[in-house]
């Protein structure tokens, strides 16, 4: 007898963006809207040290009679908050204030030896000082800004100079972007007190056209975004799915839209629960509650969020669906429980990542013996940890910043037996060279292996920081840090299992009194060493005498206090692909191709426009075969489908219960259980070789009565 059922199921803001994807728009304790900063700048794409420029003839010098102008572009003045960011240097002990006017309206920036006196990375050498350059912030008031054209002046009446402003050179735009090629020319100096201005001649020594490298950060709401909510089963089940048909279903949206805002609400409808398979209907536009297809079980919504007030959002609180469903009947005479799933979710970020193509670096695989390195490894851990001490002693020479290739940097070096060459051991804990290019190695050559490895800057002080790496573990199913400049990872002390960046900021803000920010960096928060000591990490060593911690080395310790704030170029597929560069000559970050990480802790940097709070977003799980299996009208007959993502995915591999593996390249298949016990064992493989963590299922079926 045919039955049928009522399910109700409503999901909350926290629950949708568990497995969301947030485009410019944000998870809060209000549910999801727009995205609440917004930083307006227009030399992102160039900054950083020009190319065969010297003498930091990029920089500004500010003394009596020099004013720079800077012109930026608002759509609309509203703001509830609003800062000045520029990068540039302050000079050791310098006692001369900044005066900055925003469309007539002044403000004084003091030395910060006065003005922010705990902030001593930005007025002492010990912590940076005068041979760094920084991001300073400066309040100013909303009601000097307006709509259009905004006119920025900044000057100091010192005889001697002062401040200096960077200048982001006109011909490191194209280097630097695809779409901002050149500069839109809002800069300009004035050598006379503001009488006459040039825009074409600016560095102190007039030699560099360009945009002075300062910018607007607002606090409002971004004028779009969009929500994607995971696929959603109309008929509310997850795991092991019943054969039943959805006839009815009433899908309501909860969303507050204040007066000029709008939201707009998308769907689509499938057979399947894996939102790349063939099948999905067009995404349509519907207002108001939805009634969906008959018989179409999945479901999947974008909300577009709108406002034209930046001081409102749209905001989603939730989902409510209501089905009818009806159990049909099954044939044949198996029946069956399932006794174990084992199961590697999918967790996709909301931003794309750019995955170099393994086969881009087989040339560097070849020529550094990577194969023979690993040949004895005793599994993937141990094989990624040889490739950090690979990384650790190759020999290295200066990658050419304006020309981004790992090419540039490896050097192989064999001698009279035709054996390559390895640095030993340095007398010091940290190899030579900038911290850049031995972690670049590694990402290389993990990369060159299979593994798919990423680049992280780290700095918790200032602008000044750490270049690491990230590799994606399939042992442990995570990403997790390594340093090939000390041949070390951090890893948690009770389990003994290596942790992830974002894994470490959180166990280092346990032991904060109050969130790290430019003025209050991590180490003014803890100035006693000692409560690091309450941090849950330890220490992995190389096999060598140079530990990172150790008695009389405290090295470890400092750059624990890095790994708060955490930034990372979008892409590694710099062999392939090294336009546009991510990063030049300087010691500063403020490149517009960085993804930013924050937390309550480590709060949002305000040079950077891309930035998200979700470890979804920075931590996406890699190499997983996610299993969907439902129930057929026959039974024992289960219906597999497989979700996965996995940088340049080659084929799944299929075992079911003792058989040979066998290559799937479909994301479907059928599964005809047997009487007794059914295992089923599922794997990707990526077009390295590589295979991802095993997905298993067992099945213990039996005759019916």
């Amino acid at each position: 007898m045919i039955q049928s059922k009522k399910m109700d199921l409503k999901l909350d803001a926290r629950a949708l963006q568990e497995r969301g994807q947030l485009r410019s728009v944000r998870y809060g304790d209000s549910g999801i809207t727009l995205n609440d900063r917004v930083l307006v700048e227009d030399d992102a794409p160039a900054i950083g040290q020009p190319q065969g420029v010297v003498d930091r003839a990029w920089f500004e010098r500010l003394q009596l009679g020099i004013v720079l102008r800077k012109e930026l572009l608002l759509d609309d003045a509203r703001a509830l908050c609003a800062r000045l960011v520029f990068a540039g240097i302050e000079p050791d002990d310098n006692t001369s204030p900044l005066y900055l006017r925003v469309n007539g309206v002044d403000t004084v920036r003091p030395p910060s030896k006065w003005f922010h006196p705990y902030a001593r990375q930005y007025y002492t050498n010990d912590w940076g000082g005068s041979h760094f350059d920084n991001w300073f912030v400066v309040d100013i008031p909303t009601g000097a800004l307006c709509a259009g054209k905004n006119e920025i002046l900044l000057w100091s009446d010192s005889v001697e100079p002062s401040w200096e402003i960077m200048v982001a050179a006109d011909g490191e735009y194209a280097r630097g972007s695809r779409t901002r090629s050149a500069h839109p020319d809002r800069s300009a100096k004035s050598r006379d007190g503001g009488k006459t201005w040039d825009s074409e001649r600016l560095g102190w020594k007039d030699e560099i056209d360009g945009e002075y490298c300062v910018r607007l950060n607002l606090q409002r709401y971004a004028q779009s975004g969009v929500y994607v909510s995971p696929v959603i089963d109309l008929a509310g089940q997850s795991g092991i799915k019943n054969f039943l048909r959805v006839c009815q279903s009433h899908i309501c949206w909860e969303v507050e839209v204040p007066d000029e805002c709008v939201a707009r609400v998308r769907t689509r409808f499938s057979d399947s629960p894996l939102p790349s398979a063939v099948g999905w209907s067009d995404y349509a536009v519907l207002d108001g509650a939805l009634t969906a297809p008959e018989g179409r079980r999945y479901a999947q919504f974008e909300i577009e969020l709108i406002t034209n007030n930046p001081l409102q959002s749209p905001c989603l609180h939730g989902v409510s669906i209501k089905s009818t469903l009806v159990e049909s009947p099954q044939i044949g005479v198996l029946d069956y429980r399932f006794d174990r799933i084992e199961d590697n979710r999918v967790v996709r970020s909301s931003v794309e990542y750019v995955y170099e193509d393994f086969a881009a670096l087989t040339g560097l695989r070849k020529d550094f013996d990577l194969d023979g390195i690993l040949a004895d490894s005793s599994g993937e851990f141990d094989a990624q940890l040889r490739l950090l001490r690979w990384a650790y002693q190759v020999p290295l020479g200066a990658l050419d910043p304006y020309a981004w290739r790992y090419a540039d940097l490896l050097q192989t070096q064999r001698d009279s037996q035709d054996d390559l060459i390895l640095n030993g051991d340095y007398g010091k804990r940290r190899r030579d060279g900038h911290c850049l290019f031995s972690n670049l190695a590694l990402v290389a050559a993990c990369t060159a292996m299979g593994y798919p490895a990423r680049w992280v800057n780290i700095s918790a002080k200032h602008t000044y920081g750490h270049e690491v790496a990230e590799v994606w573990s399939n042992e442990f199913g995570k990403w997790i840090f390594m340093d090939a400049t000390r041949d070390y990872y951090l890893y948690d002390p009770e389990n003994g299992k290596p942790l992830s960046l974002v894994e470490i900021g959180d166990r280092l803000s346990e032991v904060m009194p109050g969130p790290a920010t430019w003025e209050f960096p991590v180490q003014w928060r803890i100035p006693n060493k000692a409560a690091l000591s309450g941090v849950r990490v330890a220490y992995r060593e190389g096999d060598h005498p140079y530990p990172v911690r150790s008695d009389d080395e405290v090295e470890g310790e400092d750059l624990l206090m890095y790994k708060g704030h955490i930034q990372m170029p979008l892409r590694n597929d710099f062999a392939s692909n090294p336009h546009p560069v991510p990063w030049r000559l300087s010691s500063n970050w403020g490149s517009d191709q960085f993804y930013c990480y924050y937390s309550d802790q480590f709060p949002r940097k305000e040079e950077y426009a891309h930035q998200t709070n979700r470890w979804q977003d920075f931590n996406p799980t890699l190499n997983g075969a996610e299993l969907f299996l439902c129930e057929t009208d026959q039974r024992g007959v289960i219906n597999v489908e497989i979700d996965t993502e996995t940088p340049h995915f080659d084929a799944f591999i299929v075992r079911v219960d003792q058989a040979e593996e066998r290559v799937l390249r479909a994301d479907f298949f059928v599964w005809n259980l047997h009487e007794g016990i059914n295992h089923l064992q599922v794997r990707t493989r990526n077009s390295a070789g590589v295979c991802g963590a095993v997905s298993q299922v067992t099945v213990i079926a039996h005759q019916s009565n």
